[in-house]
Order: structure tokens, then C-alpha cells, then sequence
């Protein structure tokens, strides 16, 4: 059960990922990018829980995709704020 929640948390955070760059590059829509990402950081901690219950090693290898998004976080935040 855990190893489905896992893979399903997977495939939904791969979907919410993709549409980031069309948000942030195409449209423009520095504010909402923001809120797309926060919303893709809860599916990664989400799926690296979900992960975890079911091979611990593979949660971990998450943790750097994690820190990667906080930075892009940080990144996507100074550009909106910049761009009024």
C-alpha cells in the first residue's frame, strides 16, 4: 500500500513539475509559480514519507530534490517580489 501511495505521489509531483515551466517562463505568472512550487514541495515531502515506509533508502535519495526546490523556492520568491 505504501509502495502505491509512493509511486502515485511520484507520477502526481512529475505532473506538477512540468507545469511549473510554462507558469514561471511562459506565462509570466511569477506569484501563482510560487504557490505551484510550495504545492510541489508538499507532494515531495509527502511522497519522501511515503517512500520511506517502504525502502528508506529510495526516501532518502529524495532529500537533495527537496533542497533543490527550497532553493528554486527562494529563487522563484526574489523574482516575483523584483517584478511587481
Amino acid at each position: 500500500r505504501a509502495r502505491s501511495l509512493g509511486l502515485n505521489l511520484f507520477v502526481l509531483q512529475l505532473v506538477v513539475n512540468f507545469f511549473w515551466s510554462p507558469i514561471f517562463f511562459n506565462m509570466r505568472a511569477y506569484g501563482f509559480a510560487l504557490f505551484w512550487l510550495l504545492l510541489l514541495m508538499v507532494l515531495v515531502i509527502a511522497m519522501i514519507f511515503a517512500f520511506y515506509k517502504s525502502d528508506p533508502a529510495s526516501a532518502w535519495l529524495q532529500v537533495p530534490y527537496l533542497l533543490w526546490l527550497a532553493f528554486a523556492v527562494f529563487l522563484n520568491a526574489g523574482v516575483w517580489l523584483l517584478n511587481p
